[in-house]
C-alpha cells in the first residue's frame, strides 16, 4: 500500500512541477460525506483530505485519500456481517461551469486504488486487498472568497473487492463488491 501511495503523491507532484504551477494555483482540501451503501454493503462515513491543482477557471484536478468505515458487508458466510473499513487514494479532474456569482456546477471523474481491510467473523478470518478504484459524480459550488470555496457533491465510487477467507464448513474466499452513493460536503483553501 505505501508503495501505491507513495507513487501516486509522486505522479501529482510531477504533474504540478510539470505546469509550472503558482503557489495561488494550488488548494488544500478536507472533505466529509456518508456513502449509502449498494448491494450486500450497509452505508459508510467518509472523511479525507488532499491537495489539488487549479489548471484554469473552468479545470482542476487533486488527489484525495479518504478514509471510509464501513458499518457492516454481507457476504452471505453463515449469516453473518464483517466489519470492514477502506483508504482510497483518487486522482480526480473537475471540470465547472460558472452558473452565477461565485457559484458553479461541475462533473467529475476520478481514478486510483483503494486498501479495503475486512475484519474477521465467526466463520472467516480477516483478509486485506489493494483494489483499482474509481469514481464519477456531479455538484455544486460556492466561492465564499478569493480563498475559500465550498461544494456539495454526488459521487458513485467503486473500490472494489473486499475479502474474507471462510472456514469452518464455508470453504474458500468469498468476496463482495464495494460501491457506494455518496454525498460529500468539501472545504477548499485556495493558497
Amino acid at each position: 500500500m505505501k508503495k501505491y501511495l507513495l507513487s501516486s503523491l509522486a505522479l501529482a507532484g510531477i504533474m504540478v512541477a510539470a505546469t509550472g504551477a503558482s503557489a495561488r494555483d494550488m488548494y488544500g482540501v478536507v472533505n466529509a460525506g456518508y456513502g449509502f451503501g449498494t448491494k450486500n454493503t450497509d452505508g459508510a462515513v467518509i472523511m479525507g483530505v488532499g491537495a489539488g491543482y487549479e489548471l484554469n477557471e473552468m479545470l482542476r484536478s487533486d488527489i484525495i485519500v479518504d478514509y471510509r468505515g464501513w458499518n457492516k458487508i454481507d457476504f452471505k458466510n453463515g449469516g453473518k456481517k464483517a466489519d470492514s473499513w477502506s483508504v482510497p487514494v483518487l486522482l480526480n479532474i473537475y471540470g465547472t461551469y460558472p452558473v452565477y456569482g461565485g457559484m458553479g456546477v461541475y462533473a467529475m471523474a476520478g481514478l486510483g486504488l483503494s486498501y479495503n481491510h475486512t475484519d474477521s467473523t465467526i466463520n472467516a478470518s480477516s483478509k486485506d486487498k489493494v483494489s483499482f478504484a474509481w469514481n464519477l459524480g456531479a455538484g455544486v459550488e460556492y466561492n465564499i472568497n478569493e480563498c475559500w470555496a465550498l461544494d456539495l457533491g454526488y459521487r458513485y465510487t467503486d473500490l472494489g473487492k473486499a475479502r474474507i477467507k471462510a472456514h469452518e464448513g464455508f470453504s474458500g474466499h468469498k468476496s463482495e463488491e464495494l460501491t457506494s452513493h455518496d454525498i460529500k460536503l468539501t472545504a477548499r483553501y485556495s493558497f
